[in-house]
């Protein structure tokens, strides 16, 4: 694309787009008002139709949040077998409805294809107002880094496809998985947060690297802080079904990330491996951060302090 894009008209209303690329572009209306545009889809995390739909629209809605925003419109984005019952996809198209509905948006229409694989997601619209859109580059030397949901849905979704975990902890990161990040996104709005972003097939090193590339600062992670998912270490440990992307990620980022000596590798691997529907990065500055700590627990969400940004450009992982 990027020849293509070296000739494209340049218009002052597009505030984000793939010349500094984020979670979604947004084109600015007036004064108060911007459009938020993305579209995502995935194929089956879960066994269960319903599940699956409504993951994977809570995952393409999820990019609008991370921007600070509120859906508004939905486009199914279907890819479906010729020979599926019409029964599954029926379930999967109902659990991307009802997910849409509860973000109180609309569902008005989409586009579908034959598919050897499913395949399910959104095209999305969503309102943000243009002096509280959350960016990935606007982190701060001093922000403390905030993780919404616990890592390891990738991981825990590749072994339940080999029926190599256990009923519980599957129906953990099913539960997360579905959970939507509305709420967090709308507390970091509240407290005047500037920098965001959604953790999905970069994994949360790869995600954190970005925010630290376009924003030009360095990374401290506590490794310790850092919530996981129960049987997502037990899994690293045995080591038997990686996510293909966590090698991809592993490549493209680990050169510039330190570890500490005492960090295994599998400990290490699963900073690399892939998230579906994961949670909101969010630095914070030092002064909000007791104060948007106490709205997260008020509202019942999850948030756990991670690390902080630090000056420079460096990348560590401590113990």
């Amino acid at each position: 694309m990027e020849p293509l894009l070296q000739s494209q008209r340049v218009d002052e209303r597009l505030l984000i787009g793939l010349d500094r690329p984020d979670d979604a572009a947004v084109y600015q209306v007036h004064e108060d008002l911007a459009l938020v545009f993305t579209a995502d889809f995935i194929t089956p995390v879960v066994d269960d139709a319903y599940t699956y739909g409504a993951i994977a629209a809570i995952n393409s809605l999820s990019d609008v949040y991370a921007m600070g925003g509120r859906p508004v419109l939905a486009l199914n984005l279907v890819g479906f077998p010729k020979d599926m019952p019409k029964q599954i996809a029926t379930e999967i198209m109902r659990g991307g409805f009802e997910r849409v509905q509860e973000a109180g948006a609309l569902v008005v229409g989409g586009h579908t294809v034959e598919d050897e694989e499913p395949k399910f997601g959104l095209a999305v619209v969503g309102f943000v107002h243009p002096k509280h859109i959350l960016r990935k580059g606007a982190a701060m030397p001093g922000d403390v880094i905030l993780l919404t949901k616990s890592i390891g849905t990738g991981l825990l979704a590749k072994c339940g496809k080999h029926a190599v975990i256990a009923k519980e902890h599957l129906e953990t990161a099913s539960r997360s998985m579905s959970k939507s990040n509305r709420v967090a996104s709308e507390i970091a709005v509240r407290h005047g947060v500037l920098a965001a972003t959604d953790v999905t097939g970069f994994a949360l090193l790869g995600h954190l690297m970005e925010m630290a590339t376009l924003a030009q600062v360095g990374i401290e992670l506590s490794y310790k802080s850092i919530p996981i998912l129960p049987g997502a270490l037990a899994q690293a440990r045995d080591g038997s079904y990686w996510p293909t992307k966590t090698w991809e990620n592993m490549e493209h980022f680990g050169e510039s990330i330190e570890f500490a000596s005492s960090l295994a590798a599998y400990q290490q691997s699963l900073l690399f491996s892939p998230e579906t529907s994961g949670g909101l990065i969010l630095t914070v500055p030092s002064e909000k951060v007791d104060a948007i700590m106490a709205d997260f627990k008020a509202q019942g969400e999850s948030a756990q302090v991670i690390g902080r940004v630090v000056s420079g450009r460096g990348f560590v992982v401590t113990e």
